[in-house]
């Protein structure tokens, strides 16, 4: 679509009377529908060479080592912007 289309389906929904719940449910579906087709463009694009990504089982009594804790468990650094971070994570989700 052309950005006049989108413009004017924009004002198109600003016009009706949505609910919250409606407003949800048409974001959500609208969010579905691109995911699907993302998935149909990113596997017409792999290629049989390509391996899935199958990440292991983690069993419930699993004890990472000492190691393993240093590297991901700690505090964060002084100038650790997390609402910053939150922010970008959520842009990056929606590319």
């Amino acid at each position: 679509m052309n950005t006049i289309s989108l413009n004017n389906l924009w004002s198109y929904l600003q016009g009706l009377s949505l609910t919250a719940s409606n407003q949800r449910w048409l974001a959500n579906h609208l969010m579905e529908a691109a995911e699907r087709t993302e998935n149909r463009s990113k596997k017409a694009v792999s290629t049989s060479s390509q391996k899935e990504l199958v990440f292991p089982k983690i069993p419930k009594d699993y004890k990472p080592s000492p190691r393993v804790m240093a590297m991901t468990c700690g505090p964060l650094p002084k100038d650790f912007d997390l609402d910053k971070e939150l922010n970008e994570m959520w842009e990056e989700r929606t590319r």
